[in-house]
C-alpha cells in the first residue's frame, strides 16, 4: 500500500441489509469515479451468531458529498 492510499479516510455512506444491494450501489458509484468499498457485517456471539449491523458502503471522505448526491438522486429507492 502506498502513502496516498494510507492517508485516505473512509466514511459510511449507507448501511444495507443485503450484500447484493450494497454491491449494486458500489458499482454505480465506481462508474462515476468514486472509490467505494463494502464492509461485511460484524458478528456477535453473546447469544449465538447474530448480525449486529448490515453491510456498510464506505466512500472516501473527500468524495462523500458527490457520492451522497449520486445515491440520493439516482439510486435510492
Amino acid at each position: 500500500m502506498n502513502k496516498e492510499q494510507e492517508n485516505r479516510r473512509f466514511v459510511t455512506l449507507e448501511t444495507f441489509d443485503n450484500y447484493f444491494t450494497a454491491e449494486v450501489v458500489k458499482s454505480r458509484l465506481m462508474e462515476e469515479g468514486i472509490h467505494a468499498y463494502v464492509i461485511s457485517p460484524l458478528l456477535s456471539y453473546s447469544f449465538g451468531p447474530t448480525i449486529t449491523e448490515g453491510y456498510r458502503l464506505q466512500v472516501e471522505q473527500s468524495q462523500f458529498l458527490k457520492a451522497l448526491n449520486i445515491y440520493k438522486n439516482t439510486l435510492e429507492d
